[in-house]
């Protein structure tokens, strides 16, 4: 979808005393005067649509770049990264094809340092970014050792209904998040990409499955295919059908257990999260 609605992010809190303050959501533009700050955000959900949006803003007060040209790039061939507020896009990307996370960052920083330690903001996948630990580091490196992190929110019931009606595939909005919400897939109306594939696949198949568990089905299908060309690219994709039996395990797992979700390592200590790299008997076989 080319086309944009407005979006809003809401603040993370950085500790456990922080987490009733009750920060509003609210436009990113409202962090223009930041020094620095990283947003967050699920697979699809727009975060480098917002960082192309504050960089046309902010005019030729900003440059804009992927962390893959950052970090491929001579600093001293650049000089009009220099001065400027940077806009770092997709750090998860070059973290995808690194064997360690670390190294990416760690890069980033030193390049942040050599320029004179400028305003800037970087985007990532929520499942790539390494929490409070890569925050602090990034303090180091900020104009005022401060570095705030935000998430981008999922999309208003306005924000879907906008987007709907400027598909062309799509005839009547409200009819189509009615038949969403009939067959239970509602929840991939808040994301643009699964909102943008959907959308794609009823009006490519001339209309709505027949049943709930076609659509179910459909969607499934949709949600397990990379859409990103650089994590593609990054690790060997598994069949669908690995994928598909996959998710279903690790959903099966999680109704029985109770538990809110999966952490990707064992630095979340958390009941409510169980670590996909604890030995514990969800792993795949």
């Amino acid at each position: 979808m080319s086309y944009v609605v407005p979006r809003t992010c809401t603040e993370i809190p950085r500790n456990d005393a922080d987490r009733n303050r009750g920060t509003p959501s609210q436009p990113l533009k409202e962090y223009r005067s930041v020094p620095a700050y990283v947003l967050l955000g699920d697979p699809g959900s727009g975060k480098s649509t917002e960082f192309q949006s504050e960089y046309r803003n902010l005019g030729k007060a900003a440059h804009l770049l992927t962390a893959r040209d950052f970090l491929a790039l001579d600093v001293d061939s650049h000089p009009e990264w220099r001065g400027k507020t940077l806009f770092i896009d997709a750090l998860d990307e070059v973290r995808a094809g690194s064997l360690n996370a670390r190294t990416p960052f760690e890069e980033i920083r030193g390049r942040l340092d050599r320029l004179g330690r400028p305003r800037f903001r970087i985007s990532c996948r929520d499942a790539d970014w390494l929490g409070d630990n890569d925050r602090k580091h990034l303090q180091s490196v900020s104009p005022t050792s401060d570095v705030k992190t935000l998430r981008l929110d999922p999309l208003t019931d306005s924000n879907i209904r906008d987007l709907l009606t400027a598909h062309p595939g799509i005839d009547d909005a409200q009819d189509f998040i009615a038949k969403a919400e009939e067959w239970g897939v509602e929840g991939l109306l808040f994301n643009p990409q699964s909102l943008e594939l959907l959308a794609s696949a009823v009006a490519q198949d001339g209309g709505w499955p027949q049943s709930r568990l076609e659509t179910y089905e459909k969607a499934c299908r949709q949600m397990a295919v990379e859409q990103n060309e650089e994590h593609g690219l990054a690790k060997t994709p598994l069949p669908q059908g690995q994928v598909l039996d996959a998710a279903g395990h690790l959903c099966a797992v999680q109704l029985i257990s109770g538990t809110i979700g999966y952490a990707l390592n064992n630095d979340v200590v958390d009941a409510n999260y169980i670590s996909l790299d604890s030995g514990s008997p969800v792993s795949i076989e």
